[in-house]
């Protein structure tokens, strides 16, 4: 257990990490370390989620089994994270080295108290963690991955064969649930119900605080506050199954609650950005244009239904920029290069 805990630790924390920290120096949003570790894991399981999607849709759709999706998605994802690497080694070399030996920021008082309510719903998300109705799919899915070595063989409410093209298939995050079982050897229901909603809880917490760069910049105590209301806010949102601070905190394990919580935060994230770059430079890094991109792609995995959001939020920001700056470029690239994740929901349409 205590590997599985290790390995999950890696898998969901230090990967994306990794990953992502050649996004967050090309950006260039915040040189302090919180700023970087932030932005490195919320763009890095970004690019996690936005590469798992297309392997796996296309592996169920090929009938291939768990297993050799499996090996695919980790044989790609090798690739770009070793790409990545390098670029992060080559090009910003220097400035990781001033960022190893800058001090760590001194926490204020009211970032002290949000991280101490970020703590407790971590914790209270492991042991109250709760029985929901919806696992009979979503746990019952990624288990049957598991065990049968198959995807969408089976109906996970009854067991039955799926004998006519299924809609669940085109929104896989069941097997990224069994992926992580499969990798850490830790049970499917125990990943779902103790592991998986602290990191999720970690992706919202860290795009918020993404979010708190762009409206406060460097000013400590201000991000403080806004942190510890936004922490409180979702602590004390569970008053309803239907809010999506209950999805966070009580229903992690479903990519409903991964869209809400995480994603679609971030395409909001990713646009802001874009706006204040152009405000500042009049142009915008390519990369955020991809990360729009990603995003979508990330949001299709969680739901059938998610790149569609995610590319009616691009198309409100891209319309927002048009009516405010008179300038067609950056709209226009913004409305392109989020409309690829538009293919997943048209799969939907044709194979059922």
């Amino acid at each position: 257990m205590l590997l599985g805990i290790l390995i999950t630790i890696c898998l969901e924390i230090l990967l994306p990490v990794i990953t992502g920290a050649a996004v967050a120096f090309s950006l260039n949003d915040g040189r302090s370390k919180s700023d970087l570790l932030a932005m490195s894991y919320v763009y890095g399981q970004i690019i996690l989620f936005a590469i798992f999607q297309p392997v796996f849709v296309f592996s169920i759709l090929k009938d291939f089994k768990f297993s050799k999706a499996l090996a695919l998605f980790m044989i790609l994802m090798g690739i770009v994270l070793a790409a990545l690497v390098v670029i992060c080694i080559l090009k910003y070399k220097k400035l990781i080295g001033t960022v190893l030996k800058s001090k760590i920021e001194k926490p204020d008082f009211w970032m002290i108290a949000a991280l101490a309510v970020v703590g407790i719903m971590m914790v209270m998300s492991v042991v109250m963690a709760y029985y929901d109705g919806d696992d009979a799919y979503y746990v019952a899915a990624a288990a049957e991955g598991i065990n049968s070595d198959s995807m969408y063989k089976k109906e996970p409410y009854t067991g039955y064969a799926i004998t006519s093209p299924y809609r669940y298939l085109f929104a896989p995050f069941p097997m990224w649930l069994a992926m992580l079982s499969k990798l850490t050897g830790i049970r499917v229901s125990a990943m779902a119900h103790s592991f998986l909603p602290w990191s999720m809880i970690l992706l919202a917490v860290s795009v918020t605080y993404i979010f708190s760069r762009y409206l406060f910049g460097d000013d400590k105590k201000k991000r403080g506050v806004f942190m510890f209301f936004i922490t409180i806010l979702i602590a004390f949102g569970d008053y309803s199954i239907h809010t999506p601070e209950n999805f966070l905190l009580a229903r992690s394990r479903q990519g409903k609650a991964a869209l809400a919580s995480f994603i679609l935060p971030a395409v909001v994230a990713l646009i802001f950005g874009i706006i204040k770059e152009y405000e500042a430079k009049k142009k915008v890094n390519p990369v955020r244009l991809i990360m729009l991109m990603l995003v979508g792609f990330a949001g299709a995995l969680c739901s059938t239904l998610g790149g569609v959001l995610c590319v009616s939020i691009v198309l409100t920001g891209s319309l927002c920029m048009l009516l405010t700056y008179r300038k067609i470029k950056y709209p226009f690239l913004m409305a392109v290069f989020s409309m690829p994740c538009l293919f997943f929901p048209l799969l939907y349409f044709v194979y059922t």
